[in-house]
């Protein structure tokens, strides 16, 4: 049911009415890009190469820009348009690219970090899309998920709102179990109101010679 819910509403309205993302995170005071700013923190150090799925209206590719070798992948057709212009507004680049988080187009071992922000609960096979998410990041690189979901303290006001977004169509999850079986060494930190975000970072063990 999820599953057809985004594919027949959520899908084109994310694509058809990318011009108004932004200003809907506006008039909510720019909560959603603060909360997603929080997975700044695990990033790698400037200068390395990154990878966002889920780019969404670009507002954070563009400033992942400002320090790192971007690359991004969005199912979106009219997200890819918005962060386009958007980067090239202010002299930026990166290789964009449309498609499905369960094939990405990029060799083994090719970014030193993956980042995926309010856009994991939206795929129904997390495995397939985790797996790829490993598959892409060097030894000692990261995959960073910031998502929404239950609080570990199982704050009512989390629960209530994993609740409405899975109404809406997402998967809760906790995806520290998810990273653990790929063998990553995970952290993960809850905020937000009620604890209903979280930052699971997942860090891939260097390969001994």
């Amino acid at each position: 049911m999820r599953e057809k819910i985004q594919r027949h509403f959520w899908a084109p309205v994310y694509d058809r009415l990318a011009k108004l993302y932004d200003a809907v995170d506006w008039f909510t005071g720019n909560t959603t890009h603060r909360l997603r700013k929080r997975a700044l923190r695990y990033l790698p150090p400037p200068g390395s190469r990154l990878l966002e799925v889920g780019f969404g209206s670009g507002r954070l590719h563009l400033e992942l820009a400002e320090r790192y070798a971007m690359a991004g992948l969005d199912l979106a057709p009219g997200m890819a348009r918005l962060t386009k212009r958007r980067l090239a507004a202010h002299g930026k680049r990166s290789s964009l690219c449309i498609g499905s988080a369960y094939a990405l187009p990029w060799p083994d071992s090719h970014f030193d970090a993956v980042i995926s922000t309010f856009a994991f609960s939206a795929f129904p096979d997390a495995d397939r899309a985790l797996d790829e998410m490993v598959r892409v990041i060097r030894s000692g690189g990261k995959v960073i998920i910031v998502d929404a979901g239950e609080a570990a303290d199982g704050k009512l006001f989390a629960r209530l709102l994993a609740r409405l977004w899975e109404l809406f169509g997402d998967y809760m999850r906790d995806e520290v179990p998810l990273m653990e079986a790929r063998g990553l060494a995970v952290e993960r930190e809850e905020y937000g109101p009620g604890h209903c975000v979280h930052v699971v970072a997942g860090t891939r063990r260097a390969v001994k010679d």
